[in-house]
């Protein structure tokens, strides 16, 4: 029975192993497409749906209830994020009041550095929605 149970184990790894794989293909794909394209917009919100829906298919048990209490500091840096963004964009001139999305243009001008972070989103979107 104990090699029944390490076998289902191994089997899952290696799912996940595959997906993970096919996750870093499908990434490298999709930042190849045209930027603001319809195909691109498309590719980004379908592989998130799909993430979406692996992670809750491997839901955990359900505990208990998230409190108020304990959500309360998320949200409070959702929110000050949120509006640090946003200041910064109505302000100019742009080198001075930089938004994260061009904090980030250097960082990500690689091919390989988009697809990376287009992967961990994917994984990040699919451990969020396990919870």
């Amino acid at each position: 029975m104990d090699r029944h149970l390490r076998s289902g184990r191994s089997g899952t790894r290696a799912l996940r192993a595959a997906a993970g794989l096919a996750g870093v293909a499908y990434a490298w794909w999709a930042v190849g497409l045209a930027p603001f394209s319809a195909a691109a917009t498309l590719a980004v919100v379908g592989a998130g749906a799909v993430a979406a829906v692996a992670g809750s298919r491997a839901r955990r048990p359900a505990g208990r209830a998230v409190a108020v209490r304990q959500a309360a500091p998320w949200i409070a840096l959702a929110v000050a994020a949120t509006t640090l963004q946003l200041a910064s964009y109505l302000q100019q001139p742009r080198r001075d009041h930089p938004t994260l999305s061009s904090l980030t243009n250097a960082l990500l001008d690689s091919h390989p550095a988009r697809a990376a972070a287009f992967a961990c989103w994917l994984a990040v979107a699919a451990v969020l929605a396990r919870r």
